[in-house]
């Protein structure tokens, strides 16, 4: 019964992964913001925690952890904010014949031109790249302060692999057959979720650490759909620009080390 109410409302709505289409809770942008702003915010937010991350893996500055925190989450909740804006620019999309809200429309060639459209999908895919980078150094940290070591860390790398395989796949499919793109990215979400559950789950068993466990779980979730969506918005540019972030994750050798509490990536 839910599967068919859900499966009639795909097809009457197609809201390929438009997340904040799928839930319809769009706010009003109380804060008044120009549609540009909080994407140029983001990007600042990411060349500044790829600094910080730097200073704190290779100059060894853990000091810098409190700030380091305190950015992650407020690209965070921007990120919400600005994909849950109800006065974003509109794009028509010719495949479903309708207009709606573009949380990516500075990377639509119809809305910005193929020249600024390329620029905002190169922007943006740094964005998602520094935000997952520093997602895994959070992980790691916290891990760490949990006692778990490396082969325990590296267990979430698979979890961030199955996220930007199943985006790439859906964004893939959603040019060819947009019906199969959402079902899809539904089956991502849930493989992501389960995968979740179960790191928390064996994480508990491993440290006795419940609260702090279910903490972790519940911060990369919030992450992941935050960074799925910006993800979702390069995929719907140009899927061929996004790829090579894929390709960095899957192909990278994550590194963990204790005590000093901090990750290789590069």
């Amino acid at each position: 019964m839910f599967l068919s109410t859900l499966s009639e409302y795909i097809h009457a709505n197609s809201p390929m992964s438009n997340i904040p289409e799928l839930l319809s809770l769009h706010h009003n942008n109380p804060l008044g913001l120009h549609p540009l702003a909080i994407p140029v915010f983001l990007l600042v937010l990411a060349i500044a925690m790829r600094i910080i991350r730097a200073q704190v893996y290779k100059r060894e500055r853990p000091q810098l952890y409190p700030l380091l925190y305190s950015l992650w989450w407020i690209s965070l909740v921007s990120t919400y904010y600005y994909c849950f804006s109800g006065d974003l620019p509109l794009f028509r999309d010719i495949d479903l014949d309708r207009t709606e809200i573009s949380v990516g429309w500075f990377c639509q060639k119809q809305v910005v031109g193929v020249g600024w459209s390329l620029l905002g999908v190169a922007m943006l895919s740094y964005v998602v790249y520094c935000m997952l980078n520093v997602l895994l150094h959070v992980i790691a940290h916290q891990s760490d302060r949990m006692g778990l070591g490396e082969n325990e860390w590296r267990e979430w790398n698979l979890i961030i692999i199955a996220m930007l395989v199943g985006a790439s796949a859906a964004g893939i499919a959603d040019d060819f057959v947009p019906i199969t793109g959402i079902w899809i990215m539904i089956g991502y979400h849930l493989v992501v979720f389960l995968m979740t559950i179960a790191k928390m789950i064996i994480d508990t068993r491993r440290t006795h650490l419940f609260g702090r466990c279910l903490l972790s779980a519940l911060c990369f979730l919030i992450a992941f759909e935050a960074i799925t969506m910006l993800a979702i918005e390069c995929i719907e540019g140009y899927i061929f620009l996004f790829i090579p972030i894929v390709v960095l994750f899957a192909s990278a050798d994550f590194r963990y080390k204790r005590k000093k509490t901090t990750v290789n990536q590069d």
